[in-house]
This record gives C-alpha cells, sequence and structure tokens, in this order.
C-alpha cells in the first residue's frame, strides 16, 4: 500500500477499550495507524488488517521512557507522525490510605509520566515538520473527583489536564497543537472490572443524564475531530465526552 500521502498516527494503549476505538476511527479515516501496547496488539492490528485498514502493531511500555522515544522515531520513518494519543492508562479502586509509595509510582509511571514523554518524543519528531496534533487522554476526574476511592487516579488525570494545556501554549510556535479528551464513564472491560455491573447500572441510572454509558466509539469521534482540520484553531482544549456527567 503507498503510504506516500498518508498521515501517520500513533496509539497507545490501543489494543483494547477505548484505544482501540481510537485506533479503528483513526483507521477508517485513512490514516496509517500504529498501535503501540504492552499487550494484545498484535490479534488487534491483524483483525483490523483483515478489513484493509493499514494498522500495525508495536509492543509499548510506556513507563520505559526509552522505548517511547525509540517507538515514535520508527513510527515517523515509515510515515510521518501526524497525530499522537497519549491513551495508555491504567486505574484502581483503593483507599487513600491503603495506597503505597509504590502503587502510586506505578500508576504515575503510566498516567502522567508516559503522557509527558510521549508529548516529548512525538514533538521532536514533528517540530522540524512545523506541524503535528496531540491528543492526550484524560478524564472527567481531572475536574471532579471520583465517586470511588481513586485518589492517585483523579490527581494523575488532573495533571494530564494541565500538561495538556502547558504543552499547548509552548508547542503552539511549532505549529503543534495539543488536546485532550475525558472520557466519562466508558464501557470498557477495564471500566468493568473495576466498578463492577451493579455499579456501571447504578451509574447509568442516576449520575449520566443521557442515560447510558459511553462507548469507545464516542471517545474515538471526538479524537478523529481533535486530530483533524476541523480543528486547525484548537490548542490547549480538554474536550469532555461524559452523557453530561459533570453537568
Amino acid at each position: 500500500m503507498d503510504r506516500g500521502s498518508r498521515n501517520g498516527a500513533l496509539v497507545t494503549g490501543g489494543a483494547r477499550g477505548i484505544g482501540r476505538g481510537i485506533a479503528e476511527r483513526l483507521a477508517r479515516r485513512g490514516d496509517t495507524v500504529f498501535i503501540a501496547d504492552i499487550a494484545g496488539e498484535a490479534e488487534t492490528a491483524a483483525g483490523f488488517r483483515a478489513e484493509g485498514l493499514d494498522v500495525h502493531p508495536l509492543r509499548l511500555d510506556v513507563r520505559d521512557v526509552g522505548a517511547i522515544g525509540e517507538v515514535v522515531e520508527r513510527v515517523d520513518r515509515e510515515v510521518p507522525l501526524a497525530t499522537m494519543v497519549n491513551n495508555a492508562g491504567i486505574g484502581w479502586i483503593r483507599p487513600l490510605v491503603d495506597v503505597s509509595p509504590d502503587d502510586f509510582d506505578a500508576l504515575m509511571a503510566v498516567n502522567l509520566r508516559g503522557v509527558f514523554f510521549g508529548i516529548q518524543a512525538a514533538a521532536k519528531v514533528m517540530i522540524p515538520r512545523g506541524a503535528g496534533c496531540i491528543v492526550n487522554t484524560a478524564s472527567t476526574s481531572a475536574f471532579s473527583a471520583s465517586t470511588s476511592p481513586m485518589v492517585p487516579y483523579d490527581t494523575s488525570k488532573g495533571a494530564v489536564r494541565m500538561l495538556t494545556i502547558a504543552a499547548a501554549r509552548e508547542l503552539a510556535t511549532h505549529g503543534i497543537r495539543v488536546n485532550a479528551v475525558a472520557p466519562g464513564t466508558v464501557d470498557t472491560d477495564l471500566v468493568r472490572s473495576v466498578l463492577g455491573e451493579s455499579r456501571a447500572a447504578e451509574q447509568t441510572g442516576t449520575l449520566i443524564p443521557l442515560g447510558r454509558l459511553g462507548q469507545p466509539t464516542d471517545i474515538a469521534a471526538a479524537v478523529d475531530f481533535l486530530s483533524s482540520e476541523a480543528a486547525s484553531y484548537v490548542t490547549g482544549h480538554v474536550l469532555v465526552v461524559d452523557g453530561g456527567w459533570l453537568t
């Protein structure tokens, strides 16, 4: 397949859930998409390729800063990286008094440190071209505390929100836009494993005005917009996609 006129997109945590939805959406609009994940990326990419989509797997643990840079450079050699989606994240429910230093550091290594160095690696290849788009996955937890005890997670997502705004300010002079999506409760295996079926149903009925859990396709549509020409004058924005949760 001729990639000469294609844009490259890299999605971390792209093998499942929200990341998978984003990867599919960007591939269907015509991007050459690289799924970078710690597990399952080969199977996911193979499924997309069977449909004729230009999707490729790359193993990446975003806790490894050196590996982030290597993966970004590899993608950029294949096809110019136009869109970087820093989506990889972890979360768990645990009372604040029970969180150990190792627990805290492990979560921040993925949810914040991985995003920061993902932005940095993408900026290094985008700056010489004077163009590029970076989209980070924040959360409604960047605006309001979770209904479950998730203080480290909420803290990490609040930091991603500010990181997005600050990076957008600095990188705008290089023609690079930086935005984020802030999903509410999205119907993924991870969310259901954290909340449980009963809690997910409760949130749908009492906390979400639109009356349903979000779907990965809802978040993917927002990322599609933020990384498109339609959003060419949008940077430093955190787009909430939550069915009215925060209203």
